[in-house]
């Protein structure tokens, strides 16, 4: 896939990648990588542990440049000298906290980063209203990830990258983490990393399979589930369309968290 000269319909789509290549030192992180994403919508990079899916927020994010390929935010190419912060948001695995910071300094800390006037909108977003006093220290996992993922969308960006946003919550945490990104993704384009196949079924408008830093597969839900052969379809799942497309050894490999009843 190349980007040629039509610039037109590329200016229509919010992340463009073409034969991205990642390396470090011998070990290939990303191969060959080209996809392209239009928005609003939700995006779950779906994956086991060392697919390569944080490679590739970081690359997407500016935070580390390819060895090889080109990436385009919003039809422009992505420059070491000039990356579009003020259109993007980001929420890293793991986020830095001051000590003894509360959530609601927390939520002016990151408006007044933005240069907005948003505190109020992050608690009342993340739903924390009632515990703007509390030391964030103290709040649980699901109510800082709603935190973190609010005070990254504080400034309106039209593009929101998550690195595993509901890696280690339980399940009610990650049903209420999920419902945050939905409605987000109504008006964002909302991108996330998951090794969870049920999140990936739930949430997903669009999803790309990444293996062995390999995109197996990419499309919408539906339309990969209709890619099987009728023989191998069974309940016509996303879990079902992974493990077609990807190795069947990984239904041994224990990192891709499989749906269950």
């Amino acid at each position: 896939m190349g980007f040629g000269d039509q610039d037109a319909l590329l200016l229509k789509v919010v992340i463009a990648a073409a034969r991205l290549t990642k390396r470090f030192g011998s070990v290939v992180a990303l191969e060959n990588v080209s996809f392209q994403i239009e928005g609003p919508q939700l995006i779950c990079i779906l994956g086991p542990n060392g697919a390569g899916k944080t490679t590739l927020l970081d690359l997407l994010e500016g935070l580390s440049q390819p060895d090889a390929g080109e990436i385009r935010l919003f039809g422009t190419p992505l420059s070491a000298r000039r990356y579009p912060r003020e259109r993007v948001g980001v929420v890293l695995q793991k986020e830095f906290i001051l000590d003894g910071i509360t959530v609601g300094e927390y939520a002016e800390l990151f408006a007044t980063i933005q240069g907005v006037k948003g505190a109020q909108q992050i608690l009342s977003q993340a739903r924390l209203q009632d515990r703007a006093k509390t030391p964030l220290s103290k709040i649980s996992n699901g109510e800082s990830q709603r935190l973190f993922i609010a005070a990254a969308a504080v400034h309106h960006p039209e593009l929101l990258f998550l690195d595993e946003p509901t890696a280690h919550l339980d399940p009610g945490a990650k049903l209420e983490v999920g419902r945050l990104l939905t409605e987000m993704s109504s008006e964002h384009t909302v991108v996330m990393t998951t090794h969870d196949l049920r999140e990936a079924d739930t949430l997903s408008d669009h999803v790309l399979f990444l293996v062995d830093g390999k995109l197996k597969a990419e499309g919408a839900p539906a339309t990969l589930i209709d890619s099987i052969p009728p023989a191998a379809r069974g309940h016509g799942t996303l879990e079902e369309a992974f493990f077609h497309f990807c190795a069947a050894r990984l239904t041994a490999r224990g990192d891709i968290e499989p749906v269950r009843p």
